[in-house]
């Protein structure tokens, strides 16, 4: 007898297929637009009040403040 496992595969077939662990992923963008859905669907996930509140960086204050940061001279 098959197990759920082998069954399933049979019916549905793999629900990934290759090795995801290894590949390439493309760099989110976070810019107004990403906050405002964070914002939007921060009642149907679970998540930290900080990124439901939308309280987060976008790439160019992120930007802005690390070249910021870099011009500081220390003593």
């Amino acid at each position: 007898m098959p197990s759920i496992l082998q069954q399933f595969k049979e019916e549905v077939g793999e629900l990934v297929a290759g090795d995801v662990h290894n590949m390439e992923y493309s760099q989110v963008k976070i810019d107004e637009q990403i906050i405002s859905q964070t914002q939007k669907f921060s009642t149907r996930h679970r998540c930290s009040q900080r990124l439901g509140k939308g309280l987060f960086f976008t790439d160019s204050e992120k930007a802005k403040r690390i070249k910021d940061l870099r011009e500081i001279n220390l003593p």
